[in-house]
């Protein structure tokens, strides 16, 4: 039986509830904005819902969706059907650029929120938006930036600390409540929390798949920033980690030192290093099918954002789970977390502007 789902106006007034669908993709993410897919009839009242800029909320989740494509066509089975498809909340962050200037230098969280505050919520403000409370979290950077979306600077910044971000949907207050968020470590390598480890062994995935691709990837970076010649400030950054060095070569001179100090500008050449390298990092992933079990219940046992052991062919990997994909199709539901860090997908905070 499919669940319920309230869909909203773009100002959070309730139009109705779609209570019946053929299939329901909801894909969440960790870095970024997760996705969803829904199909369903097309009677004129799930038309009238079913807009662009409708909003999707599922009472069941943190996520709410925003509806930015869909499509009207006869189905397969008969009668006709609606597409409806789109990104989670935080894509809204891609609305608004980040101007003028950052300069910041201290946690991650607070940049984060200052980027959103400064041009999402305190100027340009994208309706309903506001700062959830922070977490404290504790990772740290230096950066600058311009012209990048805040979406993009988010999740740059989220991939190098690593941090989570998400824009929840608060109904009864009609609030998008912006929120930076850290998993937890459930690996095998920690005595602290309880062991999450999906295996064969312990009969809780299905549909096992490992990718591993050092195409394209290193973990050694000079990054360059203002000056010329043997003027030019140059800063190294390391993550070989006892790897074979592979070198990166960054062009970081639209990062301009203006009034800070030369730690602090070399600490801002240090973060776009730790950026590109995040970016450039060896694709090691697992996914599979998940099934429930006494000890590995999801949402209960583990989630998105938490680190997990994978086990299979011989083969553990400690790592995060950085996206959850779950597809409803009526007496089917599966879900297939991922494991580790896909093949990447370029973000940049530099070069224009």
């Amino acid at each position: 039986m499919s669940m319920e789902l309230y869909i909203y106006s773009p100002d959070i007034e309730l139009q109705g509830v779609i209570d019946g669908y053929s299939s329901l993709r909801w894909r969440r993410r960790y870095f970024e904005p997760g996705e969803f897919e829904l199909h369903c009839k097309a009677p004129a009242e799930n038309i009238a819902m079913l807009q662009e800029g409708s909003i999707i909320h599922r009472v069941d989740r943190k996520e709410a969706g925003i509806i930015e494509g869909v499509t009207i066509a006869a189905a397969d089975t008969g009668g006709d059907e609606i597409t409806a498809t789109g990104r989670m909340g935080s894509s809204m962050l891609d609305r608004r650029i980040i101007t003028p200037t950052i300069n910041f230098s201290g946690k991650v969280e607070d940049a984060m929120r200052k980027a959103v505050s400064d041009n999402a919520i305190t100027a340009r403000p994208l309706p309903h938006l506001i700062l959830g409370t922070a977490a404290g979290l504790t990772p740290t950077c230096s950066f600058q930036a311009t012209g990048k979306t805040v979406l993009a600077v988010c999740e740059a910044l989220g991939k190098a600390a690593p941090l989570g971000f998400r824009v929840r949907l608060d109904v009864p207050n009609k609030q998008w409540i912006f929120e930076v968020y850290g998993g937890t470590d459930h690996s095998v390598v920690q005595t602290v929390n309880p062991w999450v480890v999906f295996s064969g062994e312990n009969q809780n995935i299905n549909n096992p798949s490992y990718m591993r691709d050092s195409t394209g990837c290193a973990n050694y970076a000079y990054v360059a920033g203002e000056g010329e010649g043997s003027a030019r400030v140059i800063v190294e950054v390391d993550r070989a980690g006892g790897e074979p060095r592979r070198e990166l070569w960054v062009d970081a001179r639209d990062l301009q030192k203006g009034d800070l100090s030369d730690d602090d500008y070399k600490a801002q050449l240090t973060q776009r290093g730790l950026e590109k390298l995040a970016e450039a990092r060896k694709s090691e992933s697992f996914s599979a099918d998940a099934v429930d079990t006494g000890n590995f219940a999801y949402r209960a046992d583990w989630d998105l954002g938490d680190i997990v052991s994978f086990e299979k062919w011989g083969i553990r990997i400690d790592e995060r789970i950085t996206e959850v994909e779950e597809v409803d199709e009526g007496s089917v539901v599966t879900v297939t977390p991922t494991c580790g860090s896909p093949l990447p997908e370029t973000l940049d905070l530099g070069d224009d502007v």
